[in-house]
């Protein structure tokens, strides 16, 4: 749930096409993205394979939950007609390519152009274009399109559709086994107060920051 929050206040919201502005900004969301890639993969494997995990949910809570069954089919289909989550967990998500996996990507043809620094006064607000560059090309080439840019929406698209609906599923299994399992369906729910909160669509997560100056 907070990896879903986090990667639409990622997003930019704002109007400033200025390079030094929006690149490092979509760089900060595409990172965000792969984390979250990689752990939807990783809770489709616990789904699918932890035993102990996949006959709770199979015996005890999808016979309780509504279309139970049919949602785990429609979850597990989504997940196989994302081929590049897989790559996109074992390549990036969690580690370091190996440099033969990026060999492709780092050779000089006649698309390169030159490739910016961009520093601040404290390492904090430095950003390296040619590492996100590099990074983007290779998440990209996993989609299988035969030109990159093609491949920049609907991979995009459907990493949020997943994030959606890994995220419901979770929440709705969670539902039911505290509320109609743990609890027997006798919870009753409890007003503990509010919390003072900016509106949704206007939260965002920045990449250049005012940092302190000095030991302040």
């Amino acid at each position: 749930m907070s990896l879903q929050k986090i990667v639409s206040f990622a997003l930019p919201k704002h109007e400033d096409t200025r390079p030094s502005r929006v690149k490092p900004e979509q760089a900060q969301a595409m990172l965000i993205f792969r984390l979250a890639s990689a752990k939807i993969w990783e809770a489709s494997q616990a789904i699918r394979q932890n035993k102990h995990l996949a006959m709770t949910l199979r015996n005890v809570v999808l016979p309780k939950m509504p279309d139970g069954p049919m949602r785990l089919k429609a979850l597990n289909k989504s997940i196989n007609d994302a081929p590049w989550l897989s790559p996109l967990r074992h390549g990036m998500g969690f580690h370091f390519p190996k440099f033969e996996d990026w060999r492709s990507h780092i050779v000089p043809d006649e698309s390169w152009v030159d490739d910016y620094v961009y520093l601040g006064e404290k390492s904090g607000n430095t950003f390296y274009e040619a590492a996100d560059s590099i990074g983007q090309s290779w998440m990209f080439s996993q989609y299988g399109a035969l030109n990159l840019r093609e491949a920049v929406h609907p991979l995009i698209s459907q990493m949020i559709q997943l994030l959606v609906e890994m995220n419901t599923f979770l929440e709705d299994v969670l539902a039911t086994l505290i509320g109609q399992i743990m609890l027997e369906g006798q919870g009753q729910r409890r007003h503990v107060g509010k919390v003072l909160s900016p509106q949704y669509e206007r939260v965002t997560i920045p990449f250049w920051i005012s940092m302190p100056i000095g030991n302040e």
